[in-house]
């Protein structure tokens, strides 16, 4: 687990290799990618309300960001937009960029579509269920590895809190994307990864936690 944390950064800044990926007409619908600063990582879209387009990424991926710097986001359909409004944590690697909603025209708006997530669903999870890491390679293509779960909620020294731990393959782009459960739902925020094949992911309750002190 040592070396996840290390190979952390190299998910953000680095471009990526020869793997085949999907079309970007064929990509999730609540799948973006991030480019702050030098760094380039991915998003997901968590939820709206009246407002606001919530986007989740890791907070190492916007923490290179000049002061009041912006970040630029490119949705699935190619339309990018530029954001200020951004709260990282303080205590985990998870970032939230709030992007208005009167910003967004209408007819992209509809495509957009928030990743499905379920608590209880989350709380269910075992150490070897299936699971799913996603991502956005430097160039816009789907990056998508199949996984299993190591352990659902374990101390990492490295991170100075628990994470969920699981076996699957991650490359350059894809921190702040997604680990998904066997449903396709959001179990976790994609941390960092190592050569050997494990990934650290923001468990789903710090998430929650963190978007509750974000939204109040």
């Amino acid at each position: 687990m040592a070396a996840i944390l290390l190979f952390a950064l190299l998910l953000s800044l680095t471009g990526c290799g020869h793997d085949e990926y999907a079309e970007s007409d064929m990509l999730p619908a609540y799948l973006v990618s991030v480019t702050a600063g030098e760094a380039n990582g991915s998003g997901i879209l968590y939820q709206k309300d009246q407002h606001w387009l919530y986007v989740l990424t890791a907070a190492h991926v916007v923490s290179g960001m000049e002061p009041g710097g912006q970040a630029a986001l490119r949705f699935r359909d190619g339309w990018e937009i530029s954001a200020n409004n951004i709260s990282a944590s303080a205590t985990t690697d998870i970032a939230l960029i709030r992007i208005p909603l009167d910003e967004i025209p209408d007819e992209r708006e509809e495509s957009y579509q928030c990743v499905e997530s379920d608590k209880d669903s989350f709380d269910r999870l075992l150490i070897g269920d299936a699971c799913t890491a996603v991502g956005l390679a430097r160039d816009g293509g789907e990056l998508r590895y199949e996984g299993t779960i190591l352990d659902p909620w374990i101390y990492m020294d490295d991170y100075g809190q628990y994470m969920l731990w699981a076996e699957g393959k991650v490359q350059p782009g894809m921190s702040g994307g997604g680990l998904l459960d066997a449903e396709g739902r959001l179990a976790g925020i994609l941390s960092g990864g190592s050569e050997d094949g494990e990934l650290a992911a923001v468990p789903l309750s710090l998430i929650l936690q963190f978007m509750l002190e974000c939204t109040q």
